[in-house]
């Protein structure tokens, strides 16, 4: 963690990041760019002054598991490995056109959903009010499938670890469409 330390810093909201997260981000072939783009944004705006910086961990198979399915994990995994974008088994799983299985998704996806999980254990350990993961928010993959650009429904995952300790989670959607692989109850 950088920025302030002490009781004062538990004020400021947590800002889940890290050069090596913001490259894996990056290079999401259907959304290029878009983490550097976002942290320059905080960087000219003076934004990291007000906040404070907590590096991400990289979820774990168990983790991801939680609410996703082995069998989706796994073939995520395989074709990630191979960057095999024609794995006969891909259609079912949603990868394709607006999900390609590229090589290293699974590392990306890991790292997503790591991100949110961290920024959830910093509101559980009551280190912060406010936690941030800006390049996180995919909210449309399901239990068993990629969909609407999300392979790991990271969402689903921080409520997941927020419910570990608190019995009632409000989750806004502010996006165009709602996220429809939020079956978790």
């Amino acid at each position: 963690m950088r920025g302030p330390t002490g009781p004062a810093s538990q004020q400021l909201p947590v800002y889940v990041h890290s050069p090596e997260y913001t490259k894996r981000c990056d290079a999401l072939c259907k959304v290029p760019k878009r983490a550097s783009m976002v942290h320059s944004l905080i960087e000219a705006y003076s934004l990291l002054n007000h906040m404070r910086i907590v590096t991400p961990k990289v979820a774990s198979m168990e983790e991801m598991a939680s609410f996703h399915t082995d069998s989706y994990l796994q073939h995520l995994q395989k074709v990630s490995e191979e960057g095999d974008d024609d794995h006969p088994e891909s259609m079912e799983y949603g990868l394709g056109y607006d999900c390609p299985a590229t090589e290293g998704i699974f590392d990306y996806a890991a790292a997503v959903g790591g991100a949110t999980i961290t920024a959830a254990q910093c509101l559980m350990d009551s280190k912060c009010k406010v936690a941030i993961n800006w390049p996180g928010g995919w909210h449309h993959a399901k239990k068993d499938e990629a969909s609407g650009f999300c392979y790991l429904n990271d969402a689903v995952l921080g409520i997941l670890q927020l419910r570990r300790k608190f019995d009632r989670i409000l989750y806004i959607d502010l996006d165009l469409h709602h996220g429809d692989g939020k079956d978790i109850v």
